[in-house]
C-alpha cells in the first residue's frame, strides 16, 4: 500500500495536466473554431459560462507544484537523506 501511495504522489500530477488538456481543447473546439468562422467571441464565452483558460492554467499550475514536489522528494530519497 506504502509503495502505491509513493507512485501516486509521484505520478499524479499527471492528473491536473490531463484535465488542463481536456479544457484547453474544449476552449479550441468550443471557443477558437466559431470564433475563427465568424462567431462573437463575447456571445461565445457567455454561452458557455466555462472559463476555460483560467480552468487550463489553475490545473498547469497545481500540476507544477506536484511534480516539483515529487521531483524534491525523489532527489531526497536518491540523496539518501530521510
Amino acid at each position: 500500500m506504502k509503495k502505491q501511495i509513493q507512485l501516486f504522489l509521484l505520478t499524479g500530477w499527471l492528473i491536473p495536466i490531463a484535465v488542463a488538456l481536456l479544457f484547453f481543447g474544449r476552449w479550441i473546439t468550443e471557443i477558437v473554431v466559431p470564433t475563427l468562422k465568424g462567431g462573437n467571441f463575447d456571445q461565445l464565452y457567455d454561452l458557455h459560462q466555462v472559463r476555460y483558460l483560467d480552468t487550463t492554467l489553475v490545473c498547469t499550475v497545481v500540476a507544477f507544484i506536484w511534480a516539483t514536489a515529487a521531483v524534491f522528494k525523489w532527489a531526497r530519497k536518491c540523496s539518501g537523506a530521510a
